[in-house]
């Protein structure tokens, strides 16, 4: 009984011992995925507080600055050598930017720093793409473990003579700062920010005249010649590029295709246009324009390389396809998408919403006086889900300019953009529109124009209506030396984009 006792006592003290030495190991075990726990909150804690502080900073910075020549030069030539000073001129952040904090038996170190992407530069203007990491380190006290997380993300900047598409919604008007803060409910707009950007877009108010009246630009493109400033575009001069007899008569009103050795230009029209209608035939775009002189149609397929030119007395084909640049003389009293009926002719789609843009065309549409918008102008590839725009394809751009400016001179236009009183009382359009003279104005009452692309105006009446704005930008990427669009009349800054891209746990 005594050796029975004693083996006894002795595995049961074996066990004891074991479940002492396994409950240590056990409290060991606890303590570890405790302080481990802590030591990600900790580091995560880090990376959110890095993160909410600059884009903090971002939102609160102006999206656009207006600078000088010199300083534009200046950033370009630094950001081309790889420099980051631009990020502090446009958002006030100055990197690389620490912060420590504490918080019970915690505490975590961020730091925010900037790193140079890439650039692309074209004629005018440059865009700028840094990656901003924002890295974290966490630890506790009393412990030696540290652990680290990191944030990876991209920050979009424009500068110089920017194309105005590019800026989502502008008002080049002076308003006093109470007038600033309610411009957006007093008017009924609504944003719908784009997914992927953090920035939530807002409207950009600015007093010093961005909007240029000059499409000399534009003109060059679309005449292929050469002109320095509008009053040496002579009647002389033009009834050359048009192709007609040589004389110093104004030109007869009328729709002109260019053409020369150089192969299709753009459209130019000499007077106003009682109605335009663009319309898609298979793998056509057509554009009908309905003047006091007669009816003119343009066809044209980029996948065919076909265009056919329909004017009163003559058709024209050509195995080439024009520029996308439309020159308005005069006023658009009316411009819409439409159909092509079964006898080939091109209608107005008036309520119905029916694509009219094909897709993959560039399209620009400038006119030196008014354009009345009478219906939905809509491109291939887009879905309209409850008032929501849902976009497939970026492949397509529509920008509609009006100057408030004689083309030849330096007569002064009423000009402006107007959605028209007798348009669907919800308007959908997809494009870019940019609003000289008059500027931008709602006609009818209780409508909701909805817009899919950017605003840039002189000034905004409303009426009234509602307008709910979507960004987007009018071609898939910055290097797109082809968007034939207005910029801006002095050198800008104008903060992109900001999204994120990579969490990373170390």
């Amino acid at each position: 009984m005594f050796i029975v006792t004693i083996f006894s006592f002795f595995i049961f003290s074996v066990l004891a011992l074991s479940m002492i030495f396994l409950s240590q190991v056990y409290l060991r075990l606890g303590g570890f995925r405790k302080n481990s726990a802590a030591l990600d909150y900790s580091s995560e804690n880090g990376v959110k507080k890095g993160f909410h502080y600059v884009l903090e900073a971002m939102s609160s910075a102006p999206r656009l600055l207006v600078i000088s020549e010199e300083k534009f030069s200046e950033l370009r030539d630094g950001t081309r050598n790889s420099d980051i000073k631009i990020i502090e001129e446009t958002t006030g952040l100055r990197l690389p930017v620490e912060i420590h904090e504490e918080e019970g038996d915690m505490a975590w170190t961020s730091r925010a720093s900037g790193l140079f992407e890439r650039m692309i530069e074209e004629e005018d203007f440059f865009s700028a793409r840094f990656k901003l990491l924002i890295d974290s380190e966490g630890r506790l006290k009393n412990f030696l473990p540290k652990r680290t997380s990191s944030l990876e993300t991209r920050l979009g900047i424009l500068a110089g003579h920017v194309p105005l598409p590019l800026i989502p919604f502008l008002i080049n008007k002076k308003l006093e700062p109470a007038e600033k803060e309610d411009f957006e409910e007093k008017n009924n707009i609504r944003f719908t920010p784009r997914s992927n950007n953090l920035l939530f877009p807002q409207p950009t108010i600015v007093e010093e005249e961005l909007i240029p009246q000059d499409a000399s630009p534009l003109l060059e493109k679309a005449l292929q010649i050469k002109v320095f400033r509008p009053q040496d575009l002579s009647n002389a001069r033009l009834r050359t590029v048009l192709g007609l007899e040589n004389s110093t008569e104004p030109v007869p009103e009328g729709v002109y295709l260019i053409q020369n050795d150089l192969g299709l230009g753009g459209v130019y029209i000499q007077g106003d246009v009682e109605e335009m209608v663009t319309a898609i035939e298979q793998d056509f775009q057509a554009i009908a324009f309905q003047m006091e002189a007669g009816l003119w149609i343009l066809k044209f397929s980029p996948a065919q390389s076909k265009t056919y030119f329909y004017a009163p007395q003559e058709v024209q084909t050509y195995d080439l396809i024009p520029l996308g640049i439309i020159i308005v003389s005069g006023k658009i009293e009316s411009l819409g998408g439409g159909v092509v009926d079964p006898e080939g002719k091109i209608c107005p789609a008036k309520d119905e919403e029916i694509a009219s843009i094909l897709q993959g065309i560039n399209l620009t549409i400038i006119a030196s006086d008014k354009i009345s918008i009478t219906s939905h102008l809509l491109r291939q590839g887009v879905q309209w889900q409850e008032g929501v725009p849902y976009v497939k394809d970026k492949n397509a751009q529509l920008i509609i300019f009006s100057t408030g400016q004689d083309f030849q001179g330096n007569q002064l236009l009423e000009g402006g953009v107007t959605i028209a009183e007798n348009s669907p009382q919800d308007i959908k359009i997809q494009a870019a529109l940019t609003a000289q003279g008059e500027g931008f104005e709602i006609q009818g009452e209780k409508k909701t124009v909805r817009i899919l692309g950017s605003l840039q105006a002189t000034d905004y009446l409303s009426g009234g209506s509602e307008l709910e704005m979507t960004p987007l930008l009018p071609f898939p990427s910055l290097g797109n030396s082809s968007l034939n669009s207005p910029a801006t009349a002095k050198p800008v800054l104008l903060l992109s984009f900001f999204e994120t891209r990579e969490w990373k746990e170390f």
